[in-house]
């Protein structure tokens, strides 16, 4: 899908965009990385300009609609290529003005200019806590390890804590609970779960852990 937008500094551009919902079941049966993998690779499929094909393996998460436990994976990217804007207000002059349904993808479009740097950084780091704690709390629907090892909304609450400590409040030591659970999949053979944790964050790489079929030994 693809959406015009007219940025705060007037640029137009347009929002290329991936989405997908999975239930409960769907979630336990094939892992978060798997709706992740095939949101990034919908959005990719949909376009060949730069934008799309430098895209950084980042989504945005939100629970489904109507109380039903789940995940709904959107993949953005933002693109000022003509052609696409042109393809964009092409597309939306056949439906009669741009998609009504998409206002959360222009807004999110707006807010990666707004501000400075540091600011825009700092709200990608706390977009990477949301996703690794809706990560965690399905892992640890199937992982005892990550339900004993974690807080839920550990992520966050550690981001949150390193910005504004709380006088005399301990933090959870997330760094040591990293080690201690990466250790345990690394015995177990399952450092695909332990890369699960990170699946939907910039910074994860699809191919380093190994799939949940798997052992250490045949790597």
């Amino acid at each position: 899908m693809i959406t015009s937008v007219t940025l705060p500094d007037g640029t137009a551009a347009v929002v290329h965009v991936g989405s997908l919902g999975w239930g409960s079941l769907t979630i336990e049966r094939y892992g978060l990385p798997a709706l992740y993998r095939i949101v990034l690779d919908e959005l990719n499929a949909d376009s060949t300009c730069t934008a799309v094909r430098e895209h950084d393996g980042g989504v945005l998460v939100e629970s489904l609609s109507q109380g039903e436990p789940g995940v709904f994976a959107y993949a953005l990217a933002l693109c000022t290529d003509p052609e696409c804007r042109t393809f964009a207000e092409s597309y939306e002059q056949e439906i009669g003005g741009r998609h009504p349904g998409m206002d959360f993808e222009r807004a999110w479009a707006s807010r990666q200019t707004v501000g400075d740097q540091d600011e825009r950084d700092m709200d990608h780091e706390y977009l990477s806590a949301e996703i690794q704690d809706v990560n965690l709390h399905w892992l640890a629907q199937t992982d005892p390890d990550a339900a004993r090892i974690f807080r839920p909304g550990c992520f966050t609450d550690s981001l949150l804590n390193l910005a504004h400590p709380v006088p005399g409040h301990a933090a959870f030591g997330l760094g040591k609970a990293l080690e201690q659970y990466a250790a345990a999949k690394r015995d177990e053979g399952r450092m695909d779960r332990y890369g699960a944790l990170f699946a939907g964050t910039a910074d994860f790489q699809w191919d380093a852990f190994l799939p949940a079929d798997a052992t250490e030994a045949a790597r």
